[in-house]
């Protein structure tokens, strides 16, 4: 009968657990069967948390079995739960049982767990965690047991051939590979440099022929599983809000990508809070069961989306969530078919093996080494990028990509093109610029919105039909090229609603700044609204209420019936009689007479 373990009052043995008694008179020690083998195998801390959790190993009829428990359900209400599972635990022995496992504990070492990603602070020390803790001079045991397959798969050579042989030469996919290893960056700056900086958001757009899956993949196999599935670094754009926001909880430099947004099950306005989210770094605010805050989740990564679609066009016409998303449009990520099955059959088998080495060179730098190369790649990202209220905010997100690569030829000795990298950065906010700024574009949208609703705008003071309701005039000044437009604000507010646009106040405030909207002149009066009198509306002696907005051009023509046509003087002619009343009218357009 061989000893598991002893310890001061019990032991267990291949035949169960005894409990010791002494006889108070003779002092004769006896061994009393209490249960079922039992023993404690490990115990376990939790760093992100500090909780302990118990391994415990017992027999039953089918053999040997395992149970990790919190040490908080070392109780005798709760530790019955293990009966569910065959251990020898009945109700009038627990306690003697858990008195036991204490026991045990005191001579049981501790094994160090972790369920955080990225840069974290362990015993007063920054830590990069991934499958093991790594720091400048050590590398702390510490097992990962989160949701995410980051094991080593297959070998670091072939990977590293891979990446020399199939990615390097062509700037697409080594852009790519720069997205991924720049949440190493964007963690670092946060939580080692204690610099808030948004986490990036890149969005790949493209057809399915482009790849862009398949550089989603390159991006992560540096740092886990790249094949999409429940543990993959690569998940599915298909889930709640909530469950969208979870993928990046406690994650400080792991890239994450979420694929294919077509299959968003959310709205534009939760897609918006979602983006939103993700950038700032820190999970909503929300209450427990007792109505007491619950604890907020944080990151500080890069993360990836893919779709044959541009996201942004599915959010709301914000400006400041345009200027936390950077969408990579119609790049050929793959030169071939070929090419890409090559890069998915390799970096499915071969994954997991760049962040050692990458962490390594990274903390061979005192971090104001660091922090001087981003201000120095910041400002000759500025002098590359055009000009826009945005500049300095860009210039540093996409500053840390270039700096990644450069880091990345240090470390692998790859050959990175940093200026190709560093052109395709430039091309997509060139792309983007027009898109972002909210002043032009609602300015285009107006224009285009009245195109289309001229019939219920008084235009330089002609009649409106009476079954059209009045949305306000329009002055044409084709002599200057100019028109200006005077909206009621209600109309105006449900125009930007149908837009996309979230906040009116906001828009009136950038069509200010163009120098488009036309305003009292007592500011006191109105901050931006002016007041005219609308032909047809009551109570309009005095002028109402408007938004006044200034456009180029007569781009409006004066449309008019054939009766009022031969009204109009012509050079040479006389007045034309009337036509025929119950003739059916035909709109004649004045400005091609």
């Amino acid at each position: 009968m061989s000893v598991i373990i002893e310890t001061r009052n019990y032991k267990c043995t291949s035949k169960g657990v005894y409990q010791r008694y002494t006889d108070e008179e003779t002092g004769i020690e006896t061994w009393v069967w209490l249960s079922r083998p039992i023993d404690l195998v490990a115990v376990y801390r939790v760093i992100d948390t500090g909780e302990l959790f118990w391994e415990i190993r017992f027999e039953y009829n089918d053999g040997w079995q395992k149970d990790i428990i919190h040490r908080t359900d070392a109780t005798e209400r709760n530790f019955t739960v293990l009966l569910k599972k065959g251990a020898d635990v009945a109700t009038w022995k627990t306690k003697r049982i858990i008195n036991y496992l204490i026991e045990a504990e005191a001579a049981t070492p501790i094994s160090l767990q972790h369920r955080q990603l990225g840069w974290t602070n362990h015993k007063r020390k920054v830590y990069y965690a991934h499958q093991q803790l790594y720091s400048a001079n050590s590398k702390e045991k510490s097992d990962y047991i989160g949701e995410f397959n980051i094991n080593k798969s297959g070998s670091y050579k072939r990977w590293l051939d891979v990446l020399k042989k199939v990615v390097v030469g062509h700037p697409e996919m080594e852009l790519a590979l720069c997205l991924g290893f720049s949440a190493i960056l964007v963690g670092y700056i946060n939580r080692k440099l204690k610099w808030h900086t948004d986490s990036m958001i890149f969005h790949l757009a493209g057809n399915s022929t482009t790849g862009k899956t398949t550089a989603a993949n390159v991006a992560v196999s540096g740092f886990g599983d790249p094949k999409e599935g429940a543990r993959s670094l690569i998940q599915s754009f298909n889930g709640t809000d909530n469950a969208l926001t979870s993928l990046m909880a406690n994650n400080n430099g792991v890239p994450i990508v979420c694929d294919e947004t077509s299959l968003s099950l959310i709205g534009s306005q939760k897609l918006a809070n979602v983006l939103y989210t993700w950038a700032q770094n820190i999970s909503k605010s929300r209450l427990d069961k007792n109505s007491m805050p619950r604890a907020r989740s944080e990151w500080a990564t890069t993360i990836i989306t893919t779709g044959e679609g541009s996201l942004l066009d599915q959010t709301n016409q914000n400006e400041g969530i345009r200027a936390r998303i950077f969408e990579l449009k119609n790049l050929q990520w793959t030169k071939s078919a070929k090419h890409s099955n090559v890069l998915v059959r390799e970096l499915s088998k071969n994954y997991g093996h760049g962040v050692e080495p990458f962490i390594e060179k990274l903390l061979e730098y005192l971090p104001k080494e660091i922090q001087k190369a981003w201000e120095n790649e910041t400002a000759v990202m500025e002098d590359a990028i055009p000009h826009s209220k945005f500049k300095n905010r860009i210039g540093k997100k996409f500053a840390l990509i270039t700096m990644t690569a450069k880091l990345l030829n240090e470390t692998f000795d790859l050959n990175l093109n940093v200026d190709e990298i560093k052109e395709l950065l430039v091309q997509q906010e060139l792309e983007s610029i027009e898109e972002r700024e909210i002043g032009p574009k609602v300015l285009e949208l107006i224009r285009e919105w009245l195109l289309m609703n001229r019939k219920h705008f008084y235009i330089n003071n002609n009649d409106v039909s009476e079954t059209q309701t009045i949305w306000g005039r329009i002055n044409i000044n084709k002599t200057k090229q100019e028109t200006e437009v005077f909206i009621l604000p209600s109309v105006f507010k449900q125009m930007l609603v149908e837009k996309g646009f979230t906040d009116y106040s906001v828009v009136l405030r950038e069509l200010d700044s163009i120098g488009v909207l036309i305003k009292e002149k007592d500011a006191k009066q109105s901050k931006y609204g002016i007041r005219r009198v609308i032909k047809g509306i009551e109570s309009s002696k005095n002028g109402v209420s408007t938004y006044g907005i200034k456009l180029d051009g007569a781009f409006i023509h004066t449309v008019l019936r054939p009766g009022e046509v031969q009204t109009q003087p012509r050079k040479g002619t006389k007045k034309s009689k009337s036509f025929n009343e119950n003739r059916e009218p035909e709109l004649v357009d004045i400005d091609e007479m």
